[in-house]
């Protein structure tokens, strides 16, 4: 084996053409056994497939033949990460920091404890490092990070503004937007929220947007205008911010929106909407284009929990007919709830707002002799999965919700809803649908001071609040059922 041919491999990967890289890397191990680099690199190709556990194979006989191979530990400790298994991950960080010290490896061993949820671990060893480095932005960061997600918006604003000190970079403004808007400091927050759309932010953290041919709006009257909204981040997220869409309208503007294909047809119901696209058309005129999420900014009601008329999105009238018959066929005269406990992947804090399958069955559990349970998650289950939730008392209905329309005439057809932060929770509000939101405090700014179980930006929702990120959703869901129980039987016996 020459290192022309690693350098082949290496070329080939890079050019996303991964069978030549594999086959190349395939042949290379042939030849010599212990090349670190090319075990290695297949495990990097495994991440990249969607192979995670397959990648841990490769990494670690790499540094089965070089312990000191210092990439394979690195990769090992990440990909550990991604798969939660957290106290592994950690003890190769620490390995590899002990090779060799990096302010910027450290960084991100202490957000992945963040995105695990070992908050208060994260804090401390944070502070202990931000005493001993205090120059180093990003360490500020992560301890703005964990005390932002221990709901302590206060002090997550005091350590990002020390990183702006020293690095006004466009992470730690789009970081204080954060702390700001938990705050309630909408006006505020605001600008530093645009930060999310700068170039130097890396691809998986911006917002990117192509370069439209309409000027983008910077609050100029709009009346006789059009303007194209651009949906932007996550499907709550336009859901949520879908609100705006009505004042517009109602200062005499002509308004389409852009959003996600499986949106389309519950968004298209917004007031004031005139067409909702899947892609941007780039043939027709308009006056302006804004991102979605920016509309705040240039309006003169900054509050993003405002609603003006509610609610503000509808189910279509068949969709809602074709499910109160199908379900009345499954629940006969039992209550029928929907349930969605967990949130998409992507999302940073999706560790610590989800629910596991076991524990989301305590609903049927101890309400399965009073109420029906219908999942409304759309995710891809495992067969495994599915069969556990069939045998605990809830019925998968994934594969009947095309997009949301079908999502959101489920919803209105059910007694009720229980969700975490998630796109369902988003939808079941903005449709006027009675749901019980389970929350983590200091997770999410958008649902208001923590402990308070009415919301100012859904009012059909009642939320309830977990004690923190870490530890079991059980006390939680046991307090939930007989809450529950309670007010169905004195329902029934008034």
């Amino acid at each position: 084996m020459s290192r022309a041919d690693l350098l082949a491999a290496v070329q080939s990967e890079e050019r996303g053409d991964l069978e030549a890289a594999v086959a190349a890397y395939a042949n290379i191990l042939e030849q010599q056994p212990d090349c670190v680099e090319a075990l290695s690199n297949l495990g990097a190709i495994c991440v990249r497939a969607g192979q995670p556990e397959e990648a841990l194979n490769f990494y670690t006989q790499a540094l089965s033949h070089q312990p000191g191979f210092r990439p394979a530990r690195m990769n090992l400790a990440r990909t550990l990460a991604q798969l939660g298994r957290t106290d592994e991950a950690d003890m190769h960080y620490r390995q590899a920091l002990a090779q060799e010290a990096s302010p910027a490896l450290q960084v991100e061993r202490l957000q992945q404890l963040v995105a695990a949820g070992r908050l208060q671990q994260a804090r401390a060893k944070a502070e202990t490092a931000c005493a001993s480095s205090p120059e180093e932005a990003g360490l500020w960061q992560v301890a703005g990070n964990a005390r932002l997600y221990l709901n302590q918006p206060e002090a997550a604003e005091a350590a990002y503004r020390r990183a702006l000190e020293i690095d006004d970079s466009a992470r730690a403004r789009a970081n204080l937007a954060m702390a700001l808007l938990a705050q309630g400091r909408f006006a505020e927050a605001w600008p530093y929220y645009e930060a999310r759309h700068d170039s130097s932010l890396p691809a998986h953290d911006a917002v990117r947007f192509t370069d439209y041919p309409w000027p983008r709006w910077q609050g100029e009257a709009l009346a006789g205008k059009r303007i194209l909204l651009m949906g932007e981040q996550g499907l709550g997220d336009q859901i949520q911010f879908a609100r705006f869409i009505e004042p517009l309208a109602a200062s005499g503007a002509h308004v389409d929106l852009v959003c996600r294909a499986g949106l389309r047809g519950l968004l298209g119901t917004a007031p004031g909407l005139q067409a909702c696209h899947a892609e941007a058309p780039v043939a027709e005129h308009f006056d302006y284009w804004s991102p979605l999420l920016s509309l705040p900014l240039h309006l003169d009601d900054k509050n993003p929990l405002r609603t003006w008329q509610y609610p503000y999105l509808q189910a279509a009238p068949e969709k809602r007919q074709h499910w109160r018959k199908q379900l009345a066929e499954w629940a006969g005269q039992k209550k029928k709830i929907g349930v969605a406990w967990r949130g998409a992947a992507g999302n940073a804090s999706n560790r610590m707002r989800s629910i596991t399958t076991e524990e989301i069955l305590e609903l049927p559990r101890r309400l399965g002799a009073q109420a029906m349970f219908f999942s409304l998650q759309k995710d891809d289950a495992s067969s495994g999965e599915l069969d556990q939730l069939c045998r605990g008392g809830i019925i998968p209905l994934g594969d009947m919700q095309q997009d949301f329309s079908d999502t959101a005439a489920l919803a209105c057809e059910l007694d009720l809803i229980i969700a975490v932060d998630t796109s369902v929770a988003h939808a079941a509000g903005a449709l006027g649908c009675p749901v019980h939101i389970l929350l983590v405090p200091g997770l999410e700014w958008r649902w208001g001071k923590p402990g308070s179980p009415s919301c100012a930006l859904y009012p059909s929702a009642r939320l309830h609040w977990k004690d923190s990120a870490e530890g079991s959703w059980k006390p939680l869901l046991s307090q939930l059922c007989e809450e529950l129980s309670q007010s169905w039987a004195q329902n029934s016996s008034a």
